[in-house]
């Protein structure tokens, strides 16, 4: 009879367990300059040309000999396309290097029962949970299970923190602008 026990006992600590994962986040796509942001116009040997400009809230930066160009929307190494053959009219062959220096536009809000809420940077890969982190977790009086995801360009999305945290749900890649809605 011992034997028995011994042998379901070991056979009990085989079993396996189901555990559903949810799929991975993508990965963003190239980074896009916006309103807000600071870049850093590099033009090999032409100092009166390179400098710190601003995206200005249209969209469009100004930069010597090249004028008003839309930057918005773009990569840096598109924007760097675009001001070489801006800049080709008066330079011969210009080398142009676009960095981003401050990403300004780059923020998210959160609001409602969390223990710091406010208004953050975003990083590329930010999400969901790490953003709940950053803002110091729920209240005790947060309906985590009801949270919404307010985006610019997009409907609110649901967020269920037990959910994702159990891996039943997708953690949320968050936008430039999204404001967390914690009930």
């Amino acid at each position: 009879m011992g034997g028995a026990i011994c042998i379901l006992s070991m056979l009990a600590g085989c079993a396996t367990t189901s555990v559903t994962v949810a799929p991975e986040v993508p990965m963003p796509g190239p980074y896009q300059i916006a309103a807000g942001d600071t870049l850093e116009i590099l033009v090999w040997r032409e100092e009166n040309v390179s400098g710190k400009v601003d995206v200005r809230p249209d969209g469009m930066i100004t930069l010597p000999l090249a004028g008003d160009v839309r930057a918005a929307g773009m990569t840096p190494e598109d924007l760097g396309k675009t001001l070489h053959d801006r800049l080709s009219q008066f330079i011969d062959n210009p080398n142009v290097v676009v960095r981003v220096v401050t990403m300004g536009s780059r923020r998210y809000f959160v609001v409602g029962n969390v223990r710091s809420p406010g208004m953050f940077d975003l990083r590329a890969d930010l999400t969901f949970l790490q953003a709940m982190a950053v803002a110091g977790g729920f209240t005790d009086f947060a309906a985590r299970g009801k949270v919404r995801i307010i985006r610019v360009s997009a409907p609110p999305v649901m967020a269920d923190y037990d959910a994702i945290v159990k891996g039943i749900a997708p953690d949320i890649r968050l936008e430039p602008n999204d404001t967390i809605v914690v009930p």
